[in-house]
């Protein structure tokens, strides 16, 4: 069995707050969003330890997004969550409210795709390679997504109210574009940490730049199956 990779902590623990992805009355159009502005900056994230804190390396699968107004998903955003090697081909995947996300199986053998949070729950069934299965998400909020049949099988969709978000690379780095001009709350996510929030004025044809610096609390991840037993072999 592939070994598990290393997590943070327990995702479906660390919920953004309903508050911030609530519906806002405003709602883009190609014409608003032809004036627009950008953000850039950084993710520094640090880890507790006894005694302390310690840096930590890979700053990777941090979501930054703007609130503060909703638009309808993109057209040619071919969202995925791929199983593959008896892993998800994405730890973390951020996407938009009413966005489809398709689960592709590369693998010679069954999985079992399912979730039981809140903002959407639902069960795929047993397939293999080749067949794809397919879920709409139209609530704002934090999944957590398992396989019932291999227990390190885990992967977070975060579900936006716009396209305004960014995943950061490795050191931490992210650059949103096409953001219309005027003031917002920009957010940032890593599972594991509390988000920080920032207020930025965004000016049309101009770089704004933030900088956010988060905490990780490590947890070990344990988990039931989806009818509530242990997994057979975990």
């Amino acid at each position: 069995m592939q070994t598990p990779r290393p997590h943070r902590s327990r995702p479906f623990l660390l919920l953004v707050p309903a508050l911030l992805l609530a519906p806002n009355l405003l709602l883009l159009t190609g014409a608003v969003a032809q004036a627009a502005g950008s953000l850039t900056g950084g993710i520094s994230l640090d880890e507790q330890v006894e005694g302390g804190v310690k840096p930590v390396e890979d700053r990777s699968n941090a979501v930054v997004f703007v609130a503060g107004f909703r638009e309808p998903p993109p057209a040619n955003h071919n969202a995925k969550l791929e199983q593959k090697n008896k892993a998800f081909g994405e730890r973390v995947l951020a996407v938009t409210q009413g966005e489809t996300v398709s689960f592709p199986n590369q693998d010679g053998i069954h999985h079992n795709v399912w979730s039981k949070s809140e903002v959407k729950s639902f069960d795929l069934g047993l397939f293999k390679f080749p067949e794809t299965r397919m879920v709409t998400f139209d609530k704002p909020g934090v999944v957590t997504v398992f396989c019932n049949i291999h227990p390190q099988m885990i992967a977070t969709i975060l579900v936006l109210p716009n396209t305004r978000y960014a995943v950061s690379d490795s050191s931490g780095v992210y650059k949103i574009e096409g953001i219309p001009p005027g003031d917002y709350a920009v957010y940032a996510w890593v599972e594991g940490a509390k988000p920080e929030k920032q207020i930025v004025k965004i000016e049309d044809g101009k770089d704004a730049k933030l900088d956010f610096k988060l905490t990780l609390r490590r947890i070990p991840i344990r988990h039931l199956n989806k009818d509530g037993k242990p997994y057979e072999k975990y």
